[in-house]
């Protein structure tokens, strides 16, 4: 008897077919806050769904790609029938198995043993930034601050400061509040509004809220002696926005979705450069955008 577990992740649903609920739950800990109660019919649409105990073949083709990034490492092959992958931590190796339309995720985890949860949580994490890439959806690499329903997203190298900066805005600005300290998640919607999420992902720091926020501008950290604000123009804004989106980099029609996405975004969210020291001044400056 399988049980239906929902999550609702800035606005996308995840649905995971489980025989313990409790189980899996207890697996994804970070994810808790986006559980949904509501009741779907058959018609309802959802991003993708994850179904476990399924025999999953390395098919007969070569490796499309190979993924190594903080001791896991995971091989690509790529048939007529979807996509498989083999993921390996450490001695440890599990498949999954994505349908050619990308809805159905299939899987060799119980969804239910504590052993299998690093598996799980990185192939979801890594599986919704593909897949929603088709609804103009987009992770970043990034800070936000929130205030009264607006945000602004910190962009910038690893080590620019960009968790200083939101730090320092909740020091110096009454009610500002941190919305995701990694990768936050940024929809365009038909009628071209921005918005940016809370993910159940948000790096070392533990921040993992199911709220949005209107996105009233993006900005672009870099260290300085001196703290200046500059409004930067559309092809300065792409050329800094698109590299600091999650992308796969070996699915050409992803990396197209993608950037289809970030030029929306850049067409109707103000982008700046601010030079800075790490204090209130630099805040205020950033402060003037909303």
């Amino acid at each position: 008897m399988f049980e239906q577990l929902n999550y609702e992740i800035a606005g996308h649903r995840i649905v995971i077919h489980t025989t313990d609920m409790r189980k899996t739950t207890a697996l994804l800990p970070t994810f808790l806050p986006f559980i949904s109660f509501a009741h779907y019919n058959e018609t309802d649409t959802y991003l993708f769904s994850v179904a476990g105990n399924r025999s999953v073949d390395i098919p007969e083709t070569a490796v499309e790609d190979v993924l190594e990034f903080d001791g896991r490492f995971s091989r690509v092959y790529r048939t007529a029938e979807g996509i498989v992958v083999s993921m390996k931590i450490k001695e440890r190796e599990r498949r999954f198995h994505i349908s050619a339309d990308w809805k159905t995720v299939t899987t060799d985890l119980t969804l239910v043993d504590r052993e299998e949860r690093h598996f799980l949580y990185r192939f979801i994490v890594t599986l919704f930034g593909i897949i929603s890439a088709r609804r103009q959806t987009v992770k970043i690499h990034a800070s936000v601050t929130e205030l009264n329903g607006k945000a602004l997203i910190f962009l910038g190298k690893s080590g620019t400061g960009k968790s200083t900066h939101s730090r320092l805005w909740r020091e110096f600005v009454p009610g500002s509040t941190l919305l995701n300290d990694d990768e936050p998640i940024v929809r365009v919607f038909n009628d071209k509004a921005v918005r940016v999420y809370g993910a159940p992902w948000s790096g070392s720091t533990p921040c993992y809220k199911n709220e949005s926020a209107e996105v009233a501008a993006i900005v672009h950290l870099y260290q300085s002696p001196e703290n200046k604000l500059r409004e930067l123009n559309k092809i300065e804004a792409l050329s800094l926005l698109y590299p600091s989106t999650v992308v796969f980099r070996s699915d050409a029609g992803n990396k197209n979705m993608i950037f289809d996405t970030v030029t929306d975004i850049v067409q109707q969210v103000p982008f700046y450069r601010l030079d800075c020291r790490p204090d209130r001044e630099a805040v205020m400056l950033t402060r003037t955008l909303m």
